[in-house]
């Protein structure tokens, strides 16, 4: 984990409203999902990376969920690769972050994992709700392929009282936390890139000790891709 609020003269200080909270609400996310798989006896399959390789424009997500990990790049000198990455992507590409490497990451695709936002945390292992307001399991098709029944047991487990992260009411929770960027959703590629560029901007703002200019910036804080 990094410390946000901390400044020295080659990482400024950067805070957003709500980065404590969402940082909290993914370790309670996180505890949900994993109790839910264990109780469930249900996990993703080894080296399985369906879920990254569709397109981009399929998993939206919020500029607010992208903040720690745009943070952590920021901070590790990453950002203008990604940047670049995120800017250069086609619209239906996969997500920039997908690694096809099985072998040298064997196990997932995703090139950040502990910094994923949400509607990946919950992919797969999570509910939606019915027009009466009950929980109806939604699981990766392919783990349902490869266990036939899998989805109607989990579904009784539910239905007898084992808790289930529901997609709306966690998304609903995230937004609240900061609306001015966690409001509207993206394509994640473009998410990405937003997240990027407002903290870079944020950054571009606080001065040596971290705290804010009297004026902007003379220069954009992120260039064009090159």
């Amino acid at each position: 984990m990094f410390i946000i609020n901390q400044a020295d003269n080659n990482n400024p200080a950067v805070s957003f409203e709500g980065l404590e909270a969402l940082l909290a609400f993914y370790r309670e996310v996180d505890t949900v999902t994993n109790e839910f798989k264990k109780q469930g006896k249900v996990d993703c399959l080894r080296s399985c990376r369906e879920c990254c390789r569709t397109s981009a424009a399929n998993i939206e997500v919020s500029v607010f969920e992208f903040l720690p990990l745009s943070i952590h790049l920021w901070q590790t000198g990453k950002a203008e690769f990604w940047l670049a990455r995120a800017a250069a992507a086609a619209p239906d590409s996969p997500c920039v972050l997908l690694n096809e490497n099985a072998l040298f990451q064997p196990e997932g695709g995703c090139r950040f994992y502990a910094w994923r936002p949400l509607l990946c945390r919950l992919f797969g292992f999570s509910a939606v709700e019915d027009k009466y307001g009950q929980p109806v399991i939604s699981l990766c098709r392919r783990i349902t392929q490869k266990n036939p029944g899998l989805r109607e047991r989990l579904q009784a487990q539910v239905e007898s009282g084992l808790p289930v992260p529901i997609n709306s009411s966690y998304a609903r929770r995230v937004s609240l936390l900061n609306p001015a960027l966690g409001q509207t959703r993206y394509p994640i590629n473009k998410a990405l890139l937003l997240a990027l560029e407002t903290t870079g901007f944020r950054l571009a703002l606080a001065g040596e000790d971290g705290h804010p200019r009297e004026t902007p910036p003379d220069v954009p804080p992120v260039g064009k891709p090159a």
